[in-house]
């Protein structure tokens, strides 16, 4: 096992300090989805305090579908080139933990990342022949983080991702039992805040809110309430997933489209500019 220098660690802790009292400070923290160097460097630009990785918006930039296709190597090296772009807490998306959980929590650190989500959900992505893990298993998972940590000396966050919404959509009385119960087993494990998916009911995410022992994150989506809402029901953080690489993709193909079909780039204008990309790659060496 390689070692990390000292310094590393420092800085690493740091950085997962400062995302521990974001979470925990009474204004909710928005964390947008950095898909690359470029993204991040633009969230970093526009004053977010901090950046959550996105699984499926790295994996799809790369040419791989979500769900651990890209191998723990390629996510790691992305991640780090991600958290050293930028001065703010980067917490990565592990997944499932890349088989090694210990392995892919050393190798985040070593690379500078804050923390990283670990989710419980077992099987194909987007719900497709979706399960549960066994919640003795994804506590060890969990176990597995925190001996990683205590033997590095880490200061590591761990969002603690339950999928019982995303599997358990024919009984959301069932799937809201499953999440309060597996979220606070997570919690008293060491997870750090629990993060909820498909769950765009307030009054779903305010019982989450007042039945968690831990802080609550929820990934928003376009019927999610607002930024606004969630701060006023207690809400602790709030992440968007794959959202900005779908929005990227979404403006190139507008463009391409319109060069197709009228031969014009009039869609250009709502870009950057080519001075406003090259203020963001500009880094002091």
């Amino acid at each position: 096992m390689e070692s990390i220098p000292n310094e590393v660690i420092a800085a690493a802790n740091a950085k997962s300090r400062r995302l521990r009292e974001l979470v925990r400070a009474p204004e909710i923290l928005v964390m947008p989805g950095a898909y690359d160097v470029l993204s991040a460097r633009l969230f970093e630009q526009m004053g977010f305090p901090a950046i959550q990785g996105t699984s499926g918006g790295i994996a799809a930039s790369v040419g791989y579908a979500d769900g651990e296709v890209l191998s723990r190597e390629g996510f790691l090296d992305i991640t780090g080139d991600i958290a050293a772009a930028v001065s703010l807490p980067v917490n990565a998306d592990a997944e499932r933990g890349y088989g090694d959980v210990a392995a892919t929590v050393r190798g985040l650190v070593a690379r500078g990342a804050a923390g990283m989500n670990l989710e419980d959900g077992a099987g194909g992505k987007g719900g497709v022949g979706r399960g549960l893990v066994d919640l003795g298993a994804q506590l060890e998972s969990i176990a597995a983080v925190m001996e990683a940590k205590r033997a590095l000396g880490s200061e590591f966050f761990l969002n603690a991702r339950v999928d019982a919404f995303m599997v358990m959509k024919d009984d959301p009385k069932k799937a809201l039992d499953e999440a309060i119960r597996r979220g606070n087993a997570y919690a008293e494990a060491g997870g750090d805040c629990i993060f909820f998916l498909q769950v765009p009911a307030r009054d779903t995410i305010a019982r989450l809110v007042k039945e968690i022992h831990a802080p609550v994150s929820i990934l928003a989506g376009p019927e999610s309430p607002s930024v606004a809402e969630l701060q006023e029901i207690g809400l602790a953080r709030v992440s968007y997933g794959s959202a900005f690489l779908k929005a990227a993709i979404g403006a190139t193909k507008k463009l391409a489209q319109e060069i197709r079909e009228r031969g014009t780039v009039t869609a250009l204008k709502e870009g950057l500019t080519t001075p406003e990309v090259a203020a963001l790659v500009r880094k002091a060496k």
